[in-house]
């Protein structure tokens, strides 16, 4: 199997999730596009070498979350306001089968039993998640909200005004303090 030693999330990423390959090393299951393949890097890893190279990190996008959200648990991440690309895991990151969907990549839910939901895909892709749909949609609800508070924090700059207050008079003059300052 052709396996990717680094990846960079991108415009076109639909989802990350935890793999283990044939030596039992946790990798990522990434879909791009029409392509699927495998990373030598957790998804953790994989997000944070992103925001590494963004100017952020996993840690630096996640205090940012939490800042803009309040406590809650497993937070949307923004990866590149620019292109679009925030990102929500359905469960707790440390967790294998945690899967990270890119928001812009979301068409629409669909409940396929009581704690089973299909998500329809950019690609016409689809994905039978073991989750409730009202569950799933909650974290794409709080991955909206996170998007939408940074975009508007971001287009309102603080602009304000201050007042000129007179400063100092400093001129040279001879002997051992040269400078007087008035």
């Amino acid at each position: 199997m052709n396996m990717l030693a680094d990846y960079m999330i991108n415009k076109e990423t639909v989802l990350l999730t935890g793999e283990y390959d044939e030596f039992g090393s946790l990798c990522t299951r990434v879909i791009e596009g029409e392509k699927t393949f495998l990373v030598q890097r957790t998804p953790v890893q994989v997000i944070n070498k992103t925001l590494l190279r963004l100017g952020s990190s996993f840690r630096g996008a996640r205090d940012s979350s939490k800042e803009v959200l309040g406590v809650m648990k497993m937070y949307p991440l923004k990866i590149n306001q620019y292109l679009g690309i925030w990102l929500f895991p359905t469960k707790a990151c440390s967790k294998q089968n945690c899967v990270w969907f890119s928001l812009m990549h979301i068409k629409k839910t669909k409940a396929i039993g009581v704690r089973k939901t299909e998500v329809l895909l950019s690609y016409n892709h689809t994905f039978e998640i073991e989750m409730k749909e009202t569950s799933f949609n909650n974290k794409r609800q709080k991955a909206e909200e996170l998007r939408e508070i940074i975009t508007k924090n971001t287009k309102s700059p603080l602009t304000f005004y201050i007042e000129p207050k007179p400063g100092f008079r400093i001129s040279e003059d001879a002997g051992t303090n040269r400078y007087r300052i008035r």
